[in-house]
This record gives C-alpha cells, structure tokens and sequence, in this order.
C-alpha cells in the first residue's frame, strides 16, 4: 500500500497516510515511530505538487516476500527487550514502478528496492497490525 499511490486521483498524501495507520498496533506503542517511518515513503507535499504536475502514479511488483535469516535470533532477543510474541519480519523485494508525463509524452521508470516490514500477529487477536518499516533498501538481512 505504501508504494501504491496515484498523483491524478488525490490531493495529497493523507489518505495514504489514513489507510496504513488504520491497520496499525491499535495499543499505539508503535504509531508514532510508524508515522516517521511512512513520510520516508510517501512524497512530502511540495514533492506530491510537483509531482501531481507530471500525472504520476506509482505502484510495486513484488518479487518475494520472506521472513529475514535473522529474525529468529533477532526477536529472541527482542523479547528480553518488551518485543511482543507474534511479532514477524517480512523482507520485501520488488520493482518500485512509476508512471507519469513530461512535456506531454508518457513517461515510465522502474528501480529495484527493498524494505522490511514488521507485523504483530496473533498470539493476542486473531488480526495482524502494521508496526513499522525498514528504511527503504535497508531491509533485514
């Protein structure tokens, strides 16, 4: 979702912003540090203005998706530290696509990135929460 974004539909970022903190920790310990995390991702507003000028889209072709090598030994430790069990790392990897116009022709860029994810999952509700993000292309190991 937080790759998912088109220039020519909205305004600005907030309803992006809206869609990924509704699925966030509802406990909130998390909410401020996921907030930091998404305005890495999402184009600040005189960045969406300029863009909105180009009629740029944007969206992600996921290549893989897997639990880090290190994440076992990495939430054991974090446990000792208040880390919540059902808590997962997922790395991401894909092609970031854009699309848009200049000086009136069709346009397109494509660029390989990655990027952790983390997610608390049951054992504490039967749904799963966002709680933060890797910065972008420094995903997990």
């Amino acid at each position: 979702m937080v790759f998912d974004w088109d220039t020519t539909t909205s305004s600005n970022t907030d309803g992006y912003f809206a869609r990924l903190v509704a699925i966030a920790d509802p406990g909130g310990v998390e909410s401020d540090g996921l907030v930091a995390d998404l305005t890495t991702y999402l184009p600040n507003p005189e960045a969406w203005r300029e863009l909105r000028a180009y009629e740029t889209r944007q969206w992600l072709d996921v290549t893989s998706a897997m639990v880090p090598s290190t994440w076992e030994a990495t939430a054991r430790e974090g446990e000792a530290y208040g880390l919540e069990r059902g808590t997962t790392a997922y790395t991401i990897t894909g092609i970031r696509r854009r699309a848009g116009t200049w000086n009136g022709e069709p346009v397109t860029s494509r660029h390989r990135v990655s990027f952790t994810v983390f997610i608390l999952c049951a054992p504490r509700d039967p749904s799963c929460y966002l709680l933060r993000l890797s910065r972008l292309d420094h995903p997990l190991p």
